[in-house]
């Protein structure tokens, strides 16, 4: 059995996936394109849209689409949590993360943690990310 999560993305899975590769040290392994697919290239599914992509981070499998404009709705209810085992990590991590998103909550001491952050990435991915030393 394998537990993963997947996101649906509003025609950025790719760049989304390539980002968190170069900044997070994720390993993509998959990346289909619709072009690359037998479902047919339409207007609301171009040809460089992605049917399926994962990447593994740290260990953990993210899958992710893109979905028609008219399916598309923002992540809610949850958050990618990303445990490091330094301060300079959440600080690293979330200044990759923050660029072109919203901030939460910025990197700070908690009762529970020396470093914490909270960020929405500019795809729309929200991310806890915590020093769990």
């Amino acid at each position: 059995m394998s537990l993963s999560f997947h996101i649906d993305y509003n025609g950025r899975c790719e760049e989304a996936f390539n980002f968190y590769a170069a900044h997070l040290g994720g390993q993509i392994g998959t990346m289909l394109k619709v072009a690359d697919s037998p479902i047919p290239i339409s207007a609301a599914r171009p040809a460089n849209h992605i049917v399926h992509a994962n990447i593994r981070i740290a260990g953990v499998e993210l899958a992710g689409a893109d979905v028609e404009a008219s399916r598309y709705v923002s992540p809610a209810g949850f958050y990618v949590l990303l445990g490091v085992d330094s301060e300079q990590k959440v600080d690293a991590y979330f200044d990759a993360l923050q660029t072109d998103g919203q901030i939460i909550l910025a990197p700070q001491r908690t009762f529970w943690s020396p470093r914490y952050a909270i960020v929405i990435d500019r795809f729309g991915v929200p991310w806890k990310i915590n020093c769990s030393r």
